[in-house]
């Protein structure tokens, strides 16, 4: 599971509605992959992400990010690097999403997370 992934997951309980986003993440494998750097899929990525779900877990993960971003910062040849590196190159192969509001773990299994319910539980 990339981290650009990360951050369009949420908790499918009705009860957490409103309150399902970000999943917490703990990851037990990371993987890095190496793909082509491409400015413009990554300027176009970053209009659609939660800055502040992003930010709090390429913190968790160790890579350190401004707390804010900027229309200038898409300037910043580097910072688009990194930010690449960050959305598309980590891949988290194993480990657990957990919804910060009701507690529910979503496990990941070989980069897949498993979003889906139990029968008992109502979606």
């Amino acid at each position: 599971m990339r981290l650009l992934t990360h951050n369009l997951l949420m908790c499918n309980l009705k009860t957490c509605a409103g309150q399902n986003f970000p999943l917490a993440l703990q990851a037990n494998e990371i993987s890095e992959e190496n793909t082509t750097f491409n400015l413009a899929l990554t300027q176009k990525m970053l209009n659609k992400l939660d800055w502040k779900a992003f930010h709090r877990v390429a913190d968790s993960l160790g890579h350190a990010l401004p707390e804010e971003l900027v229309p200038e910062d898409q300037n910043n040849d580097e910072l688009m690097q990194r930010l690449h590196h960050l959305l598309f190159n980590i891949v988290i192969l194993s480990g657990t999403l957990t919804c910060q509001s009701c507690g529910r773990a979503y496990p990941i299994d070989k980069g897949i997370p498993n979003m889906l319910l139990e029968d008992s539980e109502e979606a």
